[in-house]
């Protein structure tokens, strides 16, 4: 009897982790041009600043939906990714149009800096990496922030970010 027990708990905790999942936010829902300050997406609250959405024909590969994101030229164009239940950082692709553009990437739990990646796009023009998170990875947060750059040393776009399900942080009293 306590075997089955177990072997029941087992299936639950499997099901539990399978339930998760990955969210990918692609840019889908807004037309090409400049971003909208705030959109939905995958159950995320998606805040931009100075951003652009280019269609797969103008930037890109459209390989997660028909839009990328970009910094608007010559500006410190910034995305948030919001939500209120606790995510991690699991990757983004970051393509290259000229030069080797970077991409920071600050996750934030509530006001406090969990962690910072930086991603450098090295390549060929219209080809997407994915680059897995590194000191973000497995942190829980509920902000992440993106600079992608776009000026006169470099230029790309992100096509994708991958986000998944955190375990609810523990209640404090």
């Amino acid at each position: 009897m306590e075997r089955w027990i177990g072997g029941v708990a087992c299936l639950w905790l499997m099901a539990s982790v399978a339930e998760a999942g990955q969210v990918s936010i692609g840019f889908e829902g807004p037309e090409e041009g400049p971003a909208p300050i705030e959109m939905p997406e995958d159950g995320y609250r998606v805040v931009t600043r100075d951003m652009m959405i280019s269609s797969a024909r103008k930037s890109g590969n459209g390989s997660d939906g028909p839009n990328e994101i970009e910094s608007a030229m010559n500006t410190r164009g910034a995305v948030a990714i919001l939500r209120e239940a606790p995510f991690t950082f699991v990757s983004l692709d970051w393509q290259t149009e000229t030069g080797a553009p970077q991409v920071v990437v600050e996750g934030y739990l509530g006001s406090v800096l969990v962690a910072r990646d930086r991603f450098v796009a090295r390549g060929t023009y219209d080809t997407f990496t994915t680059h897995p998170a590194e000191a973000l990875q497995g942190q829980v947060i509920d902000r992440l922030i993106l600079y992608p750059q776009r000026d006169n040393r470099g230029m790309g776009a992100l096509d994708r970010v991958i986000l998944e399900d955190a375990a609810p942080l523990p209640e404090t009293s």
